[in-house]
């Protein structure tokens, strides 16, 4: 843990969330996201075999992971997700995670199953409670109840943890207080604590690129929301974290930048050593970044980010609430 004085709450959620592998059931999904960064419709493989989850899974209990998250696409629509769950439980792996739009757990027999079998951890994707927001969003009609009642059935199920991750643009920007607000109550009405929000600032890959226009934020004014969004949080007792601003852009936030709390990374399973991460095309540092005790920790800046708002508000902070450095 590399900040001087990380959120209790965020902590929590980095030890609900590893050390895990990804089990990615490929791009089929049961909705249509306008800022998905991988689309289903550039899709051409379909689902993961299940022929294929075992070695998965052996792979991912050699490299000292004794979870799964399980994404996609949507997890929660692959064909063989029972016999991926029992294959889990056969390795003794447990208390996995499922990212996860929410439509199936408006069943509550769906949301038993996964408690039933070895999940732990629920992270719903919730980007607004406003009706006509959801529906521009998700490019469908009439399916927000349905992600409200998965919300409420997991606050329920006193067997899986909850957070809440909320893909943060410039259309649902003005209806998330209320969002944050109808989550206090929920949580208020089921007699838990409110699970934490992740704001994740909209990055311009996939489906967001295509929809910049509508989609991107400048990132000054993206620093405004999320500051007032996580002072709302905290006076409703929601921990309200983010993903995709530089410690720059918002040095009074760095210890609710939830990158800061995992360390998300591909390996060469037979040696344990990393592998560059695939995503680095897409974006880059400034040759002023070497200047900033940051630089280690941050993903940079995106390119289409910058060619849109510039690059003169990244400005090197020294190790601004960081511990020592190494030695």
């Amino acid at each position: 843990m590399a900040l001087q004085h990380p959120h209790p709450r965020l902590l929590q959620l980095a030890h609900w969330l590893t050390p895990a592998f990804y089990i990615d059931f490929g791009r089929p999904c049961n909705s249509a996201c306008i800022y998905c960064a991988v689309p289903p419709h550039e899709d051409a493989q379909g689902f993961l075999p299940f022929a294929e989850v075992e070695s998965i899974v052996a792979a991912g209990k050699q490299t000292g992971c004794d979870r799964a998250i399980l994404i996609g696409g949507e997890p929660t629509i692959y064909p063989y997700l029972p016999q991926v769950l029992t294959a889990l439980r056969a390795a003794d792996l447990r208390d996995h995670i499922v990212m996860t739009n929410g439509l199936r757990l408006a069943e509550p027999a769906f949301v038993a199953m996964l408690a039933d079998n070895g999940v732990a951890t629920v992270h719903l994707s919730l980007d607004t409670t406003d009706a006509d927001t959801y529906d521009r969003l998700s490019r469908s009609t009439g399916k927000l109840g349905k992600q409200l009642q998965a919300l409420h059935n997991v606050l329920r199920e006193p067997r899986l943890n909850l957070y809440l991750y909320t893909a943060t643009s410039a259309l649902n920007a003005p209806h998330l207080a209320q969002m944050l607000e109808d989550v206090a109550q929920a949580a208020k009405t089921a007699g838990v604590v409110a699970p934490p929000v992740v704001l994740a600032v909209i990055k311009p890959l996939g489906d967001a690129a295509r929809h910049a226009d509508q989609l991107l934020l400048a990132p000054r004014h993206a620093v405004d929301i999320v500051r007032h969004l996580v002072q709302l949080g905290d006076e409703l007792g929601i921990a309200v974290g983010h993903r995709n601003l530089q410690a720059c852009l918002a040095p009074d936030l760095i210890d609710r930048n939830v990158d800061y709390y995992l360390d998300d990374y591909s390996v060469q399973v037979a040696t344990g050593q990393r592998l560059p991460f695939s995503h680095g095309q897409y974006w880059y540092k400034l040759p002023s970044c070497s200047d900033c005790g940051h630089f280690d920790l941050c993903t940079g800046l995106y390119r289409d980010t910058t060619a849109r708002y510039g690059e003169s508000e990244y400005v090197p902070i020294g190790r601004l609430e960081l511990g020592p450095a190494a030695t």
